[in-house]
């Protein structure tokens, strides 16, 4: 039975364009090659009961619908290749950053997995969602639901879909909480002007007038001439980096009654502005990005759909040391936790979605876009090992997606007491994003090194 498409979700469609592809990608990797039929067991007995991943949308007397595809078949969304010569990073990142390039093929159910073997003589999985089908908070749920805590647990189908408990809080996304109950005059005032749009237009006007608005939480000025920002291509380039360690952050923000997301924050300033120094760019004044915030409230149920806002945050890259990044952003994110913003901005989101025309949608983004460098998300994962086909998943990345005309996304994500970076850059702007993945290791072993220095001196 068709069903229709929530109006917010089908922005996400909407609003990508070539090169700004609209697609969440992660990647999990295996020191042993991966059992392919074992995955396609699990794909079929736990995620094909989500129905959306056996649906693709259609329009029906311009009402977008989910509709079952009946030519699905699993083997049209499952891939698996083999990296040819080493198999080391240069050249999985090379398949990853081919596959971010790509647009899924809009015919079918909006994601496909991608199993690559020979990667350091064992495997890498990527998978590829569409955000059209949910939030990033939701998939990572849906991820992890096909994995469970032991081999053999993650290859008995009889459990059904495993669910994870949501792991202690700690990323931005998670610290807002429900504290959002103002601001209606704005969102109301929005509604009016985008209920009534008598022509394109109109709506174009009046889209742009509620952007203007939101866009004041981001910041009056637009900006310009950054390494970040301008005209981009329809290539992007991927780098990651793995393996850093949880308790080390948690220490380091103990020392200050800081939150693991301050800490990680203050790392990734200091990684942003040794890559724009590195660029002769100026950092005199903070970077603008944007952080998507779940609004949807905290439980363990996965309902696929999107459900969040977003709230801007000044990463301090014109602050020359960790301390003092530290304590800016520690000052910063205690503000934030108490802002409407991110609710406000999912609400003029949804009514720009129920009202707008694809041209005015595109137009909304575009000009949000203009206010902000990037876009970066801190995503808490299960904080024990967990097992995909029988086989230990042993890192795990992902990269966001650009909803907006960026030039880089920065993804952070805590896995078994481990926390990676993910980078996705347009090449046409920047060709070394494992400079800014460096930089972070940099600035991670040098807060070690100093930690373990004071612990030694008590």
């Amino acid at each position: 039975m068709d069903k229709p498409v929530r109006k917010i979700d089908h922005m996400m469609w909407d609003v990508e364009m070539p090169t700004s592809l609209v697609t969440i990608t992660g990647m999990m990797t295996f020191k042993k090659k991966v059992n392919v039929k074992k995955l396609h067991e699990v794909l079929t007995e736990r995620l094909l009961k989500y129905e959306r991943f056996h649906k693709k949308i259609v329009l029906k007397k311009g009402q977008p619908m989910w509709q079952m595809d009946d030519a699905f078949h699993l083997k049209g969304h499952v891939f698996h290749s083999t990296l040819s010569g080493k198999g080391d990073y240069e050249a999985l990142r090379k398949k990853i950053s081919e596959l971010m390039s790509n647009p899924l093929d809009y015919s079918r159910p909006l994601w496909d997995v991608h199993i690559i073997d020979n990667y350091n003589g064992g495997s890498a999985v990527a998978w590829r969602i569409h955000h059209a089908i949910a939030d990033g908070i939701a998939l990572i749920k849906v991820v992890f639901s096909l994995t469970g805590t032991t081999a053999k647990e993650s290859l008995n189908h009889s459990l059904g879909a495993y669910a994870p408990k949501t792991p202690k809080k700690h990323g931005l996304i998670e610290d807002i909480g429900q504290l959002f109950h103002t601001g209606e005059n704005l969102f109301h005032e929005a509604q009016h002007l985008l209920q009534h749009p008598e022509t394109l237009k109109d709506a174009l006007d009046h889209t742009w007038k509620a952007a203007k608005e939101i866009g004041a939480l981001f910041g009056s000025k637009e900006i310009t001439g950054s390494l970040y920002k301008g005209k981009l291509s329809l290539k992007k380039k991927t780098a990651w980096a793995t393996a850093f360690d949880l308790d080390t952050i948690k220490l380091a923000g103990k020392k200050h009654r800081a939150t693991i997301n301050d800490v990680l924050l203050a790392l990734l300033s200091g990684a942003i502005r040794k890559h724009l120094m590195l660029h002769k760019q100026d950092v005199s004044e903070g970077l603008r990005v944007v952080v998507p915030v779940n609004v949807r409230g905290h439980h363990d149920d996965i309902i696929l759909h999107n459900e969040i806002g977003m709230l801007s945050l000044d990463l301090p890259v014109h602050l020359k040391t960790y301390k003092q990044r530290l304590l800016y952003i520690k000052a910063k994110t205690a503000l934030l936790k108490n802002s409407i913003e991110p609710m406000l901005v999912n609400k003029v989101m949804e009514v720009v979605a129920d009202y707008m025309p694809k041209l005015a949608k595109q137009k909304f983004t575009e000009i949000l876009g203009a206010k902000i460098a990037g876009v970066v998300t801190n995503v808490p994962g299960p904080r024990h090992p967990v097992y995909l086909a029988g086989s230990k998943v042993e890192d795990l990345v992902c990269w966001i997606p650009h909803t907006a005309p960026l030039g880089i996304g920065i993804s952070l994500l805590s896995y078994n007491s481990k926390v990676s970076l993910g980078v996705v850059i347009d090449q046409h702007k920047v060709k070394d994003p494992d400079a800014i993945t460096d930089g972070f290791r940099k600035e991670f072993l040098q807060l070690k090194k100093q930690l373990n220095a004071k612990a030694l001196e008590g």
